[in-house]
């Protein structure tokens, strides 16, 4: 299984990722027995990409901590409750352009509200945060995930801030996997207010910015024609949600010359645990290096919340 591609038509002629799209999308099955056939949407693409995928890479354990960043209500966070010990969803709840959404604050008291099928319900931490100031010890999370919001964060600079945090708060060896915009069609990137659309080279770039975060393998930015064949554009696809109906396959959208899709990306980060380092410290050093955590741990609980207004999670 590739990890780091392109969404493409093709995939769904992958029989694992099939039944990760089944798993992920339970109501759908219940509305149609042969889902997903004929009904090929790349947020169910990417949804699957991030339960396959860390399958794959053997993420999914029983003692593993899970962060969602950006991660509104969506299927994934009650999914992995199944999987992991403990799942902490973050969003700027109620605020925002997604609010009553994506971001819908009542996440924040009901999750069970957004639920589309059984979950673990005592493992899953549902907070108000910030992307780009996320308030977390560092080193605390197995997995961390940001599916097709990173786009959203105030272009490149935002986008690296929230990066930075992201690999801040991840174990060493810990897997990061995000999804976001990448335009297929050769065309320049794009930033406009609440939106990014990167090029391979500006995402290849941006990555490179985080050089503790390194991607599992090379990205392929390959697409084939057969996906290219059907293009959306986007303020169609957005009327048409609005109406309840939904144009397949939607994989490839348009916006100002720009055609675009899901790009998946996982990626590792390096170093050794800081219990790791302490235990090769004499005793005496190792007790200095527990009493700066200690003073670390309390200025980091009363880090301030930059960024709150800003429009995206």
């Amino acid at each position: 299984m590739i990890l780091n591609k392109l969404c493409e038509l093709e995939d769904w002629q992958n029989l694992g990722l099939r039944d990760a799209i089944r798993v992920m999308s339970p109501h759908m099955v219940r509305a149609f027995p042969d889902y997903p056939d004929l009904k090929e949407h790349r947020k169910a693409w990417e949804y699957a990409q991030l339960f396959s995928g860390l399958q794959t890479l053997g993420a999914l354990r029983a003692d593993a901590v899970v962060l969602g960043v950006a991660a509104g209500h969506e299927s994934p966070l009650y999914e992995l409750t199944k999987h992991v010990r403990w799942v902490f969803a973050t969003d700027i709840y109620g605020a925002g352009v997604f609010t009553g959404h994506e971001s819908d604050a009542t996440m924040l008291h009901n999750p069970d509200q957004f639920a589309l099928d059984s979950y673990n319900r005592n493992r899953l931490v549902v907070q108000y945060m910030d992307a780009r100031d996320l308030r977390f010890e560092p080193e605390t999370f197995d997995i961390v995930y940001c599916l097709s919001s990173i786009e959203h964060f105030g272009g490149e600079p935002g986008a690296r801030t929230a990066l930075l945090e992201m690999q801040r708060v991840m174990k060493p060896g810990a897997v990061l996997m995000l999804t976001t915009e990448c335009i297929v069609n050769g065309a320049d990137p794009l930033s406009i207010e609440n939106l990014e659309l990167f090029s391979p080279e500006a995402l290849t770039a941006l990555l490179a910015s985080v050089p503790q975060l390194k991607p599992i393998e090379e990205i392929s930015f390959k697409i084939s024609h057969k996906t290219l064949k059907h293009v959306i554009p986007l303020e169609r696809a957005v009327n048409d949600g609005l109406a309840g109906h939904t144009e397949y396959p939607h994989i490839v959208l348009e916006l100002s010359g720009r055609q675009f899709t899901s790009v998946s990306v996982f990626l590792r980060k390096a170093g050794e645990s800081a219990a790791a380092r302490d235990a090769t410290l004499p005793l005496y050093e190792q007790a200095d290096s527990r009493a700066a955590g200690t003073k670390q741990t309390l200025v980091s609980s009363h880090r301030s919340r930059r960024w709150a207004g800003h429009s995206r999670r």
